[in-house]
């Protein structure tokens, strides 16, 4: 009886190595149809692979948090006609305001002794409404505002004005205060005094130096950064 048994362990395979064997066949099956169903390109084949992982217990799939972009199309031709048309409304001829479609928004460029007096960051009476009109087109936006003061390169050196730096930020932040004043909120704006650093002419005659005076305001494609 004893080698009956024997005999017969020896004619065939344990049942576990048929178990094995019949297990190793089924996975090839499934990573074989696995790799003709799954996309050619790589972040396809991350994603799968990804939540093949997740379902088998090893690591847990979670999707990319898509951020939206801050770039909101802007109207650029229609806020910039609108302006325009006040502009000329006023009978200001283009070296003293100028509006310009540019790839970032709507440039508008205002000549310094428009605004100001010579050496001075106090806003003139009488060219306020120019301001008020422009707060008026864009207060409904939502687009990000950028205000940039440029003075030519003669020096300055007064009690309250140590160089043009403190000149020319000061006359955006005098601009950016009037469009505060007109309901524009704060988190849309932003100054910066540039001095004698961006000339539009080289500084080489009166006219050219009194083109370079001048507040640029660009009313910007995307919208204001929101920090947390």
């Amino acid at each position: 009886m004893r080698d009956k048994e024997a005999d017969d362990s020896k004619s065939g395979d344990p049942i576990w190595l048929v178990t094995f064997g019949d297990s190793m066949s089924l996975l090839l099956t499934f990573f074989v149809l696995l790799f003709t169903c799954t996309p050619s390109d790589k972040a396809g084949m991350k994603e799968v692979l990804g939540y093949l992982s997740g379902s088998l217990g090893y690591m847990e799939q979670t999707k990319p948090t898509i951020v939206p972009p801050l770039v909101k199309k802007l109207d650029r031709k229609s806020v910039g006609d609108e302006i325009r048309d006040f502009i000329r409304q006023q009978g200001l001829e283009d070296f003293q305001a100028s509006i310009s479609v540019v790839p970032e928004g709507v440039l508008i460029n205002l000549d310094s002794p428009l605004l100001f007096s010579l050496g001075q960051a106090d806003l003139k009476e009488k060219t306020i409404s120019l301001l008020d009109n422009i707060a008026e087109v864009v207060k409904e936006l939502p687009n990000e505002i950028n205000i940039g003061g440029h003075t030519d390169d003669l020096p300055i050196h007064t009690r309250r004005f140590p160089s043009n730096w403190e000149l020319s930020a000061a006359r955006a932040i005098a601009v950016a205060n009037r469009f505060i004043q007109k309901g524009i909120l704060p988190a849309r704006l932003s100054v910066a005094g540039y001095a004698d650093s961006r000339p539009l002419f080289p500084n080489d005659s009166e006219e050219h130096r009194a083109l370079n005076r001048r507040v640029e305001i660009l009313i910007r494609n995307r919208l204001p950064v929101k920090f947390p």
